[in-house]
């Protein structure tokens, strides 16, 4: 039912517009890279995806990463304007449950954002790489694999956002972790590699500071944690506000 309500709510947001628009934004990201210099990977050695991967796939992550941030301020700044969210605190209505809402409705929206995505690169690897390109379960191994590592920056990113009812703090704090997720020493060891707003960049088969089967273990227990204190916040808040 809460689910329900929230996905109601989502229609005044420009929430799915927001979504759809960056969706349409990061799948143009493989095409016009191969479009305009297909030379720079037509002849490296690999499957056809795992090149594309890596040629656009930061810049497609960053993309998600800043779309997973702008929705966790979509979605609760309208529960802090004109104080919707004290008045939904008087009703029997468990404020942890309406997180999870949140945080469903964002996972499927960037599930939808991912498989777009897969579809741009299945684009261009038909189009630029015609004799090598093969539909495998590759394919739904690594639309699987960004989603999962989405997860944690979901978590994050609206349980920052939760925490504060101007949006504008909420964002600056979002992206200034992002803005840390992006930076070079993210790579170099396994602890700041699994940051949340940093798992969305990992590539399934690229070599790493950890293995495939490792980040997404990282992202199951990193989720768990953070829905496990954003739980523990609501009651805390609730005995001392």
């Amino acid at each position: 039912m809460m689910l329900i309500m929230e996905w109601k709510k989502r229609k005044r947001t420009g929430f799915i517009l927001t979504f759809l628009f960056g969706a349409v934004l990061a799948a143009c990201v493989p095409v016009l890279n191969m479009a305009f210099r297909s030379e720079l990977y037509t002849g490296l050695d690999g499957s056809p995806l795992q090149i594309l991967l890596e040629g656009n796939w930061q810049m497609v992550g960053l993309l998600n990463v800043s779309l997973i941030v702008i929705g966790a301020s979509i979605l609760y700044n309208t529960e802090y304007v004109h104080q919707a969210i004290q008045k939904m605190q008087s009703l029997p209505i468990k404020e942890v449950n309406l997180f999870l809402a949140k945080f469903l409705i964002i996972s499927m929206a960037c599930l939808g954002v991912i498989v777009i995505e897969a579809i741009a690169f299945a684009f261009s690897s038909i189009y630029w790489f015609p004799n090598d390109s093969v539909f495998t379960v590759e394919w739904l191994e690594n639309i699987s694999y960004f989603f999962i590592l989405s997860l944690p920056a979901i978590a994050l990113a609206l349980m920052i956002t939760s925490f504060f009812r101007n949006i504008w703090i909420a964002l600056g704090i979002n992206v200034i972790g992002i803005f840390l997720a992006i930076t070079p020493l993210s790579d170099q060891s396994i602890i700041v590699a699994s940051f949340p707003f940093k798992l969305p960049f990992q590539i399934l088969h690229q070599p790493g500071v950890a293995g495939a089967d490792t980040f997404i273990w990282i992202a199951f227990i990193e989720t768990i944690l953070l829905l496990l204190i954003q739980r523990a916040a609501v009651n805390i808040r609730r005995i001392f506000v």
